[in-house]
C-alpha cells in the first residue's frame, strides 16, 4: 500500500512531464492541480534563500519580513546552498508520503487487533472516495503540491498516537507535544484539531474508565496545548499586524462550498462509522476517533464565520478516523459471521476506494490539459525569459500578466505587479486586467507608458501570449530589450 500510495503521488508529475513532451513545453517543477498555491510554495522558498524570513513578493511595493515555517525555511537553505528551488520544493513529497503512511499504519495497529481490520482502515483511510469528494478530503490530494498540509497530518496523527500512549502508560513524553507544535505550523488547521481533539477528549474521559489524574498525565495535556496553541498565536499575530496576511485570510475564507458539498461524499463512510458510536471507547485514542469528526466540523462552521479561513481545510484527513470507525461499526453488527465475509470485505473496500480514486486521478488530468492555462507548464521562450529574470543582477520587479505574473517570483526571486489574488492586494482585479490590456495593445502610447511607470517594475515581461507591438510603445522608457522567441523582456529606465 505504500508503493501504491507513493505511485499515485507521482500522478501529477507524471502527467506534467507527459504533456510537456507532448507539446512541446516547459515545466516550471511544480506539481498540483491549482499552480496558484505551488507558485506560492516556491515564492516562500526564494524569498527564505535570502532572508529566511518571507515577505510577500506578489506586490512591487516592499512588504515585511514575517513568516517563519520550518519546511520553507529548509527549502531556502538548500536553495541558498545552490539546489533549484522547484526542487528543494520538490523533495517533500516522499518525505510527506512516507511519514503519513507509517503514522496512519501505528494509528491503526493501535486501534484495531487483527491484521485484517488494520489492513482495512488503511486503505479505506488513505483512498476512500466518491463522486464529489473535495480535494482535501481525500489524503492523495494532499500530496499534489501540497506537502506541508500532508506532513501535518502525519504529525497530528503522530501527536494522538504518542498522546494515548504516553497517557496509558502514566509517562511524559515530548514526541506528542513535539508533533503537535509542528502539526500547528505547517497547517494550523490540523493544530485547532488537536486541540479539540485532546481536551474534549480529556472532558468526557473524567468520571469514566479512561480518566487520569496523575502529575505527568496533566503536563502531557498541558504541554501537548500549549505546543499546538503557540503557532495559532503566531498566526493570530500576522493576520493582525502584516496587511497581506489579514487581506489573504478574509479572500480565502469566501469560498463556495455548502456543508452538504463537504459531508455527502463522506456519506459511504459516515453511514457504517455512525455504528461504531453505539459501543463506548475502550482507550482514549478510540474516544479522540469519535471526537475528530465532529472537531473538523467545529473548524468548518468558525471558518464559516469569519473567525478562520479556508473552510475547506478543516476536513483535511478527515477520512483516517471515518475509516477506523467504519471498520469498528462494521464489525459491531456481526460481519465476521457472514460466509465469504473475507471476500465480501475485501469487494467493499475495493468499492470505496478504487472507484473514487480513479474519478481524482482523471480530475486532475482535466485540469491540467490542455496545459495552456497554468503555470505548471510554459512555452520554452517563456522559461528562458524568467531564467533571465532570474540571474540579471539588476535588483527590481516585473510587470507581467497574469500568467506569468503569477510565475514570476517563485522562478526569478522577484516581485511582481500582479499573480497571486490573495496576496496581490485589494485591487488585484484592477492591476490584473490594465496589465493585460497594455501587454496586449488594447492600451497604448502615452497612456500605456505613464501606467508602466507608475507601477514602478523595473522590467516588462511580455508572454507569448501577447503580440502587441510594445517595442513602439515603451521605446521612449525602455533601456535594453532582450528578446527569447516569443516572449521579451523590456528594461525600463
Amino acid at each position: 500500500m505504500l508503493a501504491v500510495f507513493a505511485a499515485v503521488s507521482m500522478w501529477v508529475v507524471a502527467l506534467n512531464l507527459w504533456l510537456a513532451a507532448a507539446h512541446g513545453l516547459s515545466w516550471t517543477g511544480i506539481d498540483g492541480e491549482f499552480p496558484v498555491d505551488q507558485m506560492q510554495y516556491l515564492a516562500w522558498v526564494q524569498d527564505a534563500s535570502r532572508h529566511v524570513l518571507v515577505s510577500d513578493l506578489f506586490v512591487l511595493r516592499a512588504t515585511p519580513h514575517d513568516y517563519l515555517q520550518p519546511m520553507i525555511a529548509i527549502s531556502g537553505g538548500l536553495t541558498a546552498m545552490g539546489m533549484a528551488p522547484w526542487l528543494a520544493l520538490l523533495m517533500w513529497k516522499p518525505i510527506a508520503v512516507a511519514a503519513t503512511f507509517f503514522a496512519v499504519r501505528a494509528y491503526y495497529r493501535r486501534t484495531f487487533a487483527t491484521r485484517a481490520e488494520q489492513r482495512a482502515a488503511i486503505v479505506i483511510g488513505l483512498f476512500a472516495a466518491s463522486f464529489g469528494t473535495l480535494g482535501d478530503e481525500w489524503i492523495p490530494f494532499m500530496s499534489w503540491g501540497y506537502p506541508f498540509g500532508l506532513v501535518a497530518v502525519a504529525a497530528t496523527v503522530g501527536a494522538l498516537v504518542a498522546y494515548d500512549r504516553a497517557r496509558r502508560e502514566g509517562r511524559f513524553t515530548w514526541l506528542a507535544p513535539t508533533l503537535g507544535l509542528l502539526a500547528s505550523w505547517l497547517h494550523p488547521w490540523q493544530g485547532e484539531l488537536l486541540i479539540l481533539v485532546v481536551v474534549g477528549g480529556e472532558l468526557i474521559a473524567r468520571g469514566t474508565s479512561l480518566a487520569r489524574y496523575p502529575r505527568r498525565s496533566i503536563v502531557l495535556s498541558a504541554s501537548t496545548l500549549g505546543a499546538a496553541a503557540l503557532p495559532l498565536m503566531y498566526y493570530a499575530v500576522l493576520g493582525r499586524s502584516d496587511p497581506a496576511w489579514r487581506l489573504a485570510a478574509n479572500v480565502t475564507n469566501h469560498h463556495p462550498w455548502a456543508l452538504s458539498s463537504a459531508l455527502l461524499p463522506l456519506a459511504v463512510l459516515v453511514v457504517p462509522a455512525a455504528l461504531a458510536y453505539r459501543r463506548p471507547p475502550a482507550s482514549f485514542l478510540a474516544l479522540a476517533t469519535r471526537l475528530w469528526p465532529f472537531a473538523a466540523l467545529t473548524i468548518w462552521a468558525l471558518s464559516k464565520t469569519g473567525l478562520g479561513a479556508t473552510p475547506l481545510h478543516a476536513w483535511t484527513g478527515i477520512t483516517i478516523p471515518l475509516a477506523a470507525l467504519a471498520v469498528e461499526g462494521v464489525r459491531s453488527v456481526g460481519f465476521r459471521r457472514l460466509p465469504g465475509h473475507k471476500w465480501i470485505g475485501a469487494l467493499a473496500v475495493a468499492a470505496v476506494t478504487i472507484p473514487g480514486t480513479v474519478q481524482m486521478m482523471s480530475a486532475a488530468r482535466a485540469y491540467i490539459a490542455p496545459a495552456t492555462h497554468n503555470q505548471n507548464l510554459i512555452t520554452a521562450p517563456e522559461q528562458q525569459a524568467l531564467r533571465y529574470l532570474a540571474h540579471d543582477p539588476q535588483p527590481g520587479g516585473v510587470l507581467s500578466s497574469y500568467h506569468l505574473g503569477d510565475a514570476v517570483p517563485g522562478e526569478t526571486g522577484r516581485r511582481t505587479y500582479s499573480g497571486d489574488y490573495r496576496w496581490s492586494g485589494p485591487d488585484y482585479q484592477t492591476h490584473e486586467v490594465t496589465a493585460w490590456e497594455v501587454l496586449h495593445g488594447w492600451i497604448r502610447g502615452g497612456a500605456a507608458r505613464t501606467f508602466v511607470l507608475a507601477t514602478g517594475a523595473r522590467f516588462v515581461l511580455a508572454d507569448c501570449s501577447s503580440h502587441a507591438n510594445l517595442q513602439r510603445t515603451l521605446a521612449p522608457i525602455t533601456v535594453t530589450v532582450h528578446r527569447f522567441g516569443c516572449a521579451t523582456v523590456y528594461e525600463i529606465g
